[in-house]
């Protein structure tokens, strides 16, 4: 797989799924679908590369509004830049919207794969995918861009399914997901080193770690939840999700080449 990261000045976890291969055998459109960490350190240079290199015309911000208020988006001149927040209440300690208390954390954090089997099956969830799918489907043209707190979990399984749309192979979909741990590898391990010297509790250290970077598991628990419910994951997008055939079959005739 080639070299698809983007390197921002003060936007982290950015990459584009152009190049990625189809089963018919056709190519992901470089240059049109990113996904990243959000934008709230996004430097002028940043924007400028966004909007002269990128064409970018659309952003979907993922975060609850408490995460979005705390740390807003850059705004970008000439860019739609929309809201649509995956979580009905902020989820605080495993969607990263207040991470200060960290390191001297003593509980538990909730169970990741729990959080992914509740993004895919919760039916408040499953309308913000709906909007989120449809406002990146349905552009005419230039770029979108998504994101969440961190780029890993919500944007991940964004990322997920407009693959799955275009008809990219489960490795290279996993690959791609994965592929975040480039960078919240090192954060991880920071959060279980102060832990680990505030707290002196290692199961709660690791479990503080485990929030902060990806596993297959994580995935492999919403797609499971997936499959059992609907038979696989582009039935799970046609009828859980309620994303019409005419815009898959135009998204794909877009994106394909």
């Amino acid at each position: 797989m080639k070299d698809r990261r983007i390197r921002f000045e003060g936007i982290s976890n950015a990459r584009d799924l152009g190049g990625l291969i189809s089963d018919d055998g056709r190519t992901v459109r470089s240059g049109l679908l990113i996904r990243s960490a959000n934008l709230s350190h996004a430097t002028a240079s940043d924007t400028a590369v966004l909007r002269e290199k990128y064409d970018l015309r659309l952003t979907i911000d993922l975060r609850t509004p408490m995460a979005e208020r705390k740390k807003p988006d850059v705004r970008i001149e000439g860019v739609d830049q929309r809201r649509i927040p995956i979580f009905e209440d902020a989820m605080i300690g495993v969607t990263h919207e207040d991470d200060r208390d960290y390191a001297r954390r003593k509980t538990m954090m909730p169970k990741m794969t729990d959080l992914y089997r509740m993004m895919v099956s919760d039916p408040f969830c499953r309308k913000r995918f709906n909007r989120v799918l449809m406002s990146i489907m349905t552009m005419e043209k230039g770029s979108a861009l998504w994101h969440c707190s961190e780029g890993k979990d919500r944007c991940g399984l964004t990322a997920v399914f407009l693959l799955t749309v275009l008809g990219v192979t489960h490795d290279q979909i996993m690959e791609d997901y994965m592929m975040t741990n480039e960078v919240a590898l090192a954060r991880g391990d920071m959060y279980y080193q102060l832990v680990m010297e505030n707290v002196g509790d290692e199961k709660v250290a690791q479990s503080v770690r485990d929030a902060f970077i990806v596993k297959e598991e994580y995935l492999m628990s919403a797609l499971e939840s997936i499959t059992q419910a609907y038979g696989n994951v582009m039935q799970y997008i046609l009828q859980g999700l309620e994303i019409p055939k005419e815009v898959v079959d135009g998204f794909r005739g877009k994106m394909l080449v």
